[in-house]
């Protein structure tokens, strides 16, 4: 018996629930638009803070083009780190999960993938080799633009262009990107939007914070005009129930859901994605375990102290570990509604980390309920 419910994982297919807007938006709009006869693909920017389920919906895309498109489309997928060291070697990355997909799609001829095989981007720009070990010159923005301009033209030509349908470029955490180099974004939108212009179908799909875009706020406007914003926020009471009962339907276990059982949940999770499946990853567990036939608020309450235990171990310690001992006063200002007394300096500090989210001018909150249950419990216990 496989649990349905994976907080470690990303959710996809059946066990996939809500976000039905994005998921019209991606039917109706952004799928067809790889097609052979569209006028062009679009570009998506998937926003959200940490666990929303900016990942599972990527997922979820991936899912919905192979089951849509009359050919298995091409997607890559990037999970972008400040390790790549340079945008160059961000390029370079790009570049080669696109040709480690080319090899994957079974139905390539072995000439071509023997070819691709041989491949170590051998791609020159002027003044510069792209050539990971024979570097000429020191890189900067223009030379790693040009690159993956030219890289991804030649993969157009020698490969994609025979499959169709339009090819679809994922970036999974691009803010990360601008750590490497301010310009990043702007370089990105400035390759995809020339690649259209050669007919190169290509589609860039990116996550990142609610805030992506604020970080540059002098260029932003054509660059937000370049995406399509998809912004995920915490669920509703409905997309709870959904997000618990369509997995557990899709199992095959006969279990039933009390409607306030549901409601239990979404109050003390406040509809957040990861919180949601986290507790019900052991509420499952335990209800195939004892043999239940249905999940009521009586059985959570019991299960509850266990599901914070596991928490606290799993998420909240390391949160709080995170934060240096001034930022932990700070946080635990906050949790007790003082947060006039609270360093701004120290707050910003902990938004960029995650920990505390801006509700309105001077007002800040912990980013969730429970971490904030968790604060307090600290500042209760024993020296």
């Amino acid at each position: 018996m496989h649990n349905p419910f994976n907080p470690y994982q990303p959710a996809e297919g059946p066990l996939f629930a809500n976000r039905k807007r994005e998921q019209e938006w991606f039917a109706r709009d952004f799928i067809p638009s790889l097609a052979p006869d569209s006028l062009g693909t679009y570009n998506a920017a998937i926003l959200g803070p940490w666990g929303i389920g900016k990942s599972s919906l990527v997922r979820q895309l991936r899912f919905m083009t192979v089951a849509m498109a009359a050919d298995q489309p091409a997607m890559a997928f990037l999970s972008c780190t400040a390790g790549f060291g340079s945008l160059m070697g961000v390029c370079a990355a790009i570049v080669n999960t696109l040709r480690q997909e080319v090899l994957r799609l079974s139905r390539w001829d072995q000439a071509l993938m023997d070819e691709l095989d041989r491949w170590s981007f051998e791609f020159r720009v002027p003044g510069l080799s792209a050539r990971r070990q024979q570097r000429k010159t020191p890189e900067n923005t223009v030379s790693a633009a040009e690159f993956l301009r030219q890289a991804l033209l030649h993969l157009w030509e020698k490969a994609f262009r025979a499959l169709g349908y339009g090819v679809i470029i994922v970036l999974d955490d691009v803010n990360l990107l601008q750590t490497i180099d301010p310009n990043a974004l702007m370089l990105l939108r400035a390759v995809f939007q020339d690649l259209h212009m050669y007919h190169a179908r290509y589609a860039l799909v990116v996550t990142g914070p609610t805030d992506l875009f604020s970080g540059v706020r002098d260029i932003a406007e054509p660059l937000t005009r370049f995406f399509e914003h998809l912004t995920l926020t915490a669920l509703s009471r409905d997309d709870v129930g959904g997000a618990i009962r369509e997995p557990i339907r899709a199992s095959g276990v006969p279990l039933r859901v009390d409607d306030d059982a549901v409601s239990w949940i979404w109050e003390r999770t406040q509809g957040h994605p990861y919180f949601v499946t986290y507790m019900m990853h052991y509420v499952f567990q335990t209800a195939i375990d004892q043999g239940w036939d249905r999940i009521t608020p009586t059985r959570l309450q019991t299960q509850w102290p266990n599901t914070m235990a596991r928490l606290a171990r799993s998420k909240f310690m390391d949160d709080w570990n995170a934060a240096t001992p001034s930022e932990q006063q700070a946080l635990l200002a906050l949790a007790q509604g003082h947060a006039g007394v609270a360093n701004r300096g120290l707050v910003t500090r902990l938004i960029r980390k995650g920990l505390v989210t801006k509700i309105d001018r001077g007002q800040y909150r912990l980013y969730h309920p429970l971490f904030q249950e968790y604060v307090l419990a600290i500042a209760l216990a024993p020296p």
